[in-house]
């Protein structure tokens, strides 16, 4: 039966312009570090190359049924069809891809969000072959992945991707990630475009990419992905603040000059620029994992704006890293901040946990402990962790003055 891939993106196939060119760009790594184990992505893998062995038992027909067959469609054809793969090539290159650029992703979004993601990816790309009007089936993860190197886009902008890249002689070349992604994004709607039947589902990649970048954008800006300076919508502040700032010194405004007053401009912050100079700085150290360094920035960030607060992760590491320190009064007021702004984050508990030993043992606010400390016990399931802080709150309740009665 005819049938077109949803290729892999690294992949080549004759006749086709630019696929033998974009055969020789083979993405080996990216810049952006992992603060955790991307256990989700390594799962995905694993099951897509389970799926392509098992793809070799199946009689033909039964195989068939697993495509995405506009013409005779199935819901189950929207998750089935991303799971197969026309050949070894074109499974090879669909996991390349995917382990590049999904560790990152799956590291930022968490395991189960990350797979909601990735499955919803593949049904999205799926529905965009659907609506071509082709009756040709389809299959292989290319449009899920093309939604992973969409993600990337948007939470990893500014970073760069290593390549092995053969033109004449092999060699390896460091390019900005964003860039990479695009040119494959352009081959497809060029490819797609264009009146030759190449075989491949380009719009399901299109599909997949539009959403990776559109989905990933809204999490961002509804504060359900974690924030940090170096995501897509930090990159737009930062164009939108030169902007403003290009615009009221064109209309004659001089900000070195303290008596001159120009109508309509914001009031200039003189911290603003050192606390997004510090901001830059932490971010640095992290990535550098030097965080007693990040720490210590952080702590002179709270020194001039006691309200700043950092990416999900990176906020509960370097309050972990004050307390770690002995500087507990700083790690309070990133333990509180962090309480404030990721109120659903998973292990809220042992946050609470953590702030309220703080407190008892290190500052003497007894009473904020022990409202932290029951906040925790309402939700800790673990009995040691249950019995310490009953026993910090039996150690500390004799310290505690009883409210007294009012007099008439």
């Amino acid at each position: 039966m005819p049938r077109q891939t949803a290729w892999s993106m690294s992949g080549s196939m004759p006749g086709l312009w630019g696929y033998k060119d974009f055969s020789r760009m083979i993405p080996l790594h990216t810049d952006s570090p992992l603060r955790s184990t991307p256990w989700m992505n390594w799962l995905l893998i694993g099951i897509n190359v389970a799926a392509f062995v098992g793809q070799g038992f199946l009689p033909p027909e039964t195989e068939v049924r697993l495509y995405l067959r506009p013409a005779n469609l199935h819901l189950y054809e929207y998750f089935s069809y991303a799971f197969l793969h026309g050949s070894l090539m074109h499974l090879l290159g669909n996991m390349l891809f995917l382990y590049v650029f999904g560790n990152n992703v799956n590291d930022k979004m968490g395991n189960f969000g990350y797979l909601a993601f990735y499955l919803a990816g593949g049904v999205i790309a799926g529905v965009g072959h659907v609506v071509t009007g082709t009756a040709t089936p389809v299959l292989g993860a290319s449009g899920a992945v093309a939604a992973v190197t969409g993600a990337y886009m948007v939470l990893f902008p500014q970073s760069h991707i290593t390549l092995l890249w053969w033109w004449g002689l092999m060699g390896t070349y460091e390019i900005p990630s964003i860039w990479f992604i695009l040119i494959f994004f352009a081959k497809d709607v060029i490819l797609q475009a264009g009146a030759e039947q190449s075989g491949v589902a380009h719009m399901a990649h299109i599909w997949g990419t539009l959403f990776g970048f559109s989905i990933s954008l809204i999490l961002l800006l509804v504060r359900l992905l974690p924030r940090d300076q170096a995501d897509v919508v930090a990159m737009l502040s930062r164009w939108n603040r030169r902007r403003q700032y290009r615009d009221i010194v064109s209309r004659g405004y001089d900000p070195f000059d303290p008596k001159q007053k120009l109508k309509n401009v914001p009031v200039h912050d003189p911290n603003a620029a050192r606390i997004h100079d510090l901001r830059g700085d932490i971010a640095d150290a992290i990535t550098a994992h030097d965080l007693p360094k990040a720490s210590q920035l952080y702590a002179h960030l709270l020194e001039i704006d006691s309200s700043q607060v950092l990416a999900r992760q990176a906020q509960l590491d370097l309050a972990n890293q004050l307390a770690s320190q002995q500087e507990y009064e700083k790690a309070a007021i990133a333990y509180e901040l962090f309480l404030k702004h990721y109120p659903k984050f998973e292990q809220l508990d042992q946050v609470e946990l953590m702030l309220g030993l703080v407190y008892a043992r290190y500052l003497n606010q007894h009473v904020r402990a022990k409202e932290v400390l029951l906040l925790a016990m309402a939700k800790l399931h673990g009995s040691s962790e249950l019995l310490l802080a009953q026993a910090e709150l039996d150690r500390i309740q004799p310290m505690i003055p009883s409210a007294k009665p009012n007099q008439t």
